[in-house]
């Protein structure tokens, strides 16, 4: 039994310090990260396109030759190029969706929060208030789309590195805990 802890323990504290890892790198690197997974979104549709053609054109009748595949091969590979070509786009394009769903998830919480003022609770005011903060929120990334981009990736890193430290925390505290209750047994 004490060996299968200190194998999970010991992943525990490999999986702390990727995770402060690979915190660090998106912190660091926050534009290379945004890109590289446009980048692989790009790779991943060229792929695809390329076998819907492959797919297309090795059909040997014409006759029975689908529209529909070469159609979307060619979608596929167009936006692939776009995706290589124009990175910053494609984020600043999600971003903005994101941005526009935050807004309407603040509207529908502001007009919840007035729903809930009617049952005499203060809670209202408190849903009302991260309503308007998300729809802030959700106007910047629409106003902003690329620093949005940043922005995410910049608070995921920190995100990451705070939960491998919590994770170093936790695995230092429980061998110092039982290294104490190991010698207070022995006296």
């Amino acid at each position: 039994m004490e060996k299968f802890l200190n194998v999970v323990r010991s992943n525990n504290m490999v999986q702390a310090v990727l995770c402060i890892a690979f915190g660090l790198f998106l912190m660091i690197y926050p534009s290379i990260t945004v890109q590289g997974i446009i980048m692989l979104f790009g790779v991943a549709l060229a792929l695809m396109g390329a076998a819907g053609l492959l797919s297309y054109f090795r059909q040997r009748s014409v006759r029975y030759r689908d529209s529909g595949t070469l159609m979307a091969a060619v979608f596929y590979v167009i936006i692939a190029i776009i995706a290589f070509v124009f990175p910053k786009v494609i984020a600043g394009f999600f971003s903005v969706v994101l941005g526009v769903v935050l807004i309407l998830l603040a509207i529908v919480n502001v007009v919840r929060a007035f729903g809930l003022r009617a049952f005499g609770s203060s809670i209202w005011i408190a849903v009302l208030a991260a309503a308007v903060a998300v729809g802030i929120g959700g106007v910047l990334i629409v106003v902003n789309p690329w620093g949005a981009s940043m922005t995410f990736v910049l608070v995921l890193g920190a995100t990451f590195v705070a939960n491998g430290a919590v994770d170093l925390f936790i695995e230092w505290y429980t061998r110092d805990s039982e290294k104490k209750v190991g010698t207070f047994m022995r006296r």
